[in-house]
């Protein structure tokens, strides 16, 4: 298989260079053009505090807005038994990445995502989630810099529910004042979703 050709980043000497630090096997490229005939792009990684040239993280495909996320979901089960990630990586939810890695927390670390109108940290986003993670494991499907979105595989109960609804408003406080409105209704929109989305605007 010609992996130029199947990557399409195009013709230059500088983007074929790219192809080689993107980090996909042709086992992954492969998978993922079973599932979309969209042209593969590079994925970066940027730093948002300093100068430091961005870096290839992976691939990104672009679709529609509402193919997006059963895409990354399909994708998700296909390639992590070869160890790569996929998920939702732009706020349009038009592009679904793809990165080498079974750590899923390590999408966080990539987009840096973070809360710094509220001084939260990435690492802390990060050191968060993963405290939510071991009492209530979940599958996280988008993220960018400012916002990410979970899947919950086991969902609170009760009264669980609610301190668990009252301690996400108090660490991402937009959820309750710019999106549901109340703690009941947010614990309305997880049992119903069975999904959580962070931001900090």
């Amino acid at each position: 298989m010609n992996l130029k050709k199947l990557l399409s980043f195009g013709k230059s000497k500088k983007a074929e260079i790219k192809i080689e630090e993107c980090s996909i096997s042709e086992e992954a490229m492969t998978i993922v053009k079973r599932y979309s005939n969209s042209r593969l792009l590079p994925f970066y990684n940027q730093d948002l505090y300093s100068e430091k040239p961005v870096k290839i993280a992976g691939v990104c495909v672009k679709c529609k807005q509402d193919e997006t996320e059963l895409l990354a979901l399909k994708l998700r089960e296909e390639l992590k038994a070869i160890n790569y990630l996929a998920f939702i990586c732009d706020s349009n939810r038009e592009k679904v990445a793809m990165i080498p890695g079974s750590d899923q927390f390590e999408i966080l670390k990539i987009q840096q995502t973070n809360g710094d109108n509220y001084e939260i940290s990435n690492r802390s986003v990060i050191s968060k989630l993963k405290e939510y993670y071991r009492s209530y494991p979940f599958t996280i499907i988008d993220a960018d810099y400012d916002w990410v979105e979970v899947e919950f595989e086991v969902l609170p109960n009760g009264k669980e529910l609610k301190a668990f609804a009252r301690e996400i408003a108090e660490f991402c406080p937009d959820l309750v004042e710019q999106g549901t409105g109340s703690i009941n209704d947010l614990m309305e929109e997880i049992k119903g979703t069975r999904k959580l989305s962070l931001w900090w605007d």
